[in-house]
């Protein structure tokens, strides 16, 4: 290069420097984009975005459900606290406490320095609000039905870094409700009765995860004509709805032969034929993997001569 003229070497000098510069803004943008694609973005059944650098390693898990979900898709090491109604699977009960479930602890909660917070909707908005005002990162965990559940374990799943574990569990539960959704009698439409609680005589309506599942296994459910949720039934309603199958979770009723016992409820059909049943609570209430055990039940109860 000594021999170039000067002009010519400051020029070369300037090319290479213009190209060093690019290379290094290239270097960074690439870096910038790989950092972006690696961060975990999500929406949780609040509407509320979740963003974490990394999957969450120290998780508190504040409902029973969510509990079950991450033990399901293998990341119960990584589950910090729990509450006290958490006993499933038995893993769970050796968990730090943080409280029940409506009231847990959120100076308990603080101290176990969790990444994230798992969360549901209802009576835990104020818990919510008030771990956000401290930080922490929260995701609700709130699904109404089938579709809804099958989206947030795999959503459970990327924010503790267990994705394909979190797919094979919710195709495996694709693969059992469509086993029930194909042998259920395609000509029988049975009028179900579900009850929830008996004084005052509640059921489940519209948006439950037991009215879908109601409506998977080829069922009316007389209860979603009185609204969402779990509403108030009246005796009297109950009675003229005459319904042709009576289902009852275990906290409401233990043993069907109680039902005949109630004023008026011995000239119900579903009681004259035999056709009560109780289901295990957890089963149908919980938005967890075993809801597809509850579907099992609710479709046994409907057509034992299929299942």
């Amino acid at each position: 290069m000594k021999f170039l003229p000067s002009s010519t070497k400051k020029a070369l000098l300037f090319a290479l420097l213009v190209i060093l510069v690019l290379s290094v803004l290239g270097c960074q943008k690439e870096a910038a984009k790989k950092e972006t694609a690696e961060k975990i973005v999500l929406t949780d059944d609040a509407g509320a975005k979740i963003t974490l650098s990394e999957p969450a390693k120290k998780v508190v898990s504040l409902a029973p459900a969510n509990t079950e979900i991450v033990f399901a898709v293998g990341g119960g090491s990584k589950l910090v606290g729990v509450t006290t109604y958490c006993d499933y699977p038995e893993e769970a009960k050796q968990k730090e406490k943080i409280g029940d479930f409506a009231n847990p602890n959120v100076e308990k909660i603080i101290s176990l320095k969790p990444q994230v917070v798992l969360a549901t909707g209802g009576v835990q908005k104020g818990v919510v609000d008030r771990l956000t005002k401290f930080k922490i990162k929260v995701f609700v965990v709130d699904p109404k039905n089938f579709e809804e559940l099958f989206a947030d374990i795999e959503k459970v799943g990327k924010i503790i870094g267990l994705e394909a574990e979190a797919r094979k569990v919710v195709e495996e539960m694709k693969e059992k409700v469509e086993e029930v959704r194909n042998k259920i009698p395609k000509q029988v439409k049975p009028r179900v009765f579900f009850e929830i609680y008996s004084q005052p005589l509640m059921t489940a309506g519209k948006n439950t995860f037991i009215d879908d599942m109601l409506k998977i296994a080829g069922a009316e459910n007389i209860g979603a004509a009185a609204g969402e949720g779990y509403p108030q039934f009246s005796e009297e309603q109950l009675v003229k709805e005459d319904p042709d199958v009576y289902l009852a979770v275990k906290g409401s009723m233990n043993n069907p032969e109680d039902i005949k016992k109630r004023p008026g409820y011995s000239g119900l059909k579903a009681v004259r034929e035999g056709k009560v049943f109780v289901i295990d609570d957890n089963l149908v209430t919980r938005p967890g993997p075993r809801l597809v055990d509850g579907l099992l039940e609710v479709a046994k109860a409907l057509y034992p001569e299929v299942f």
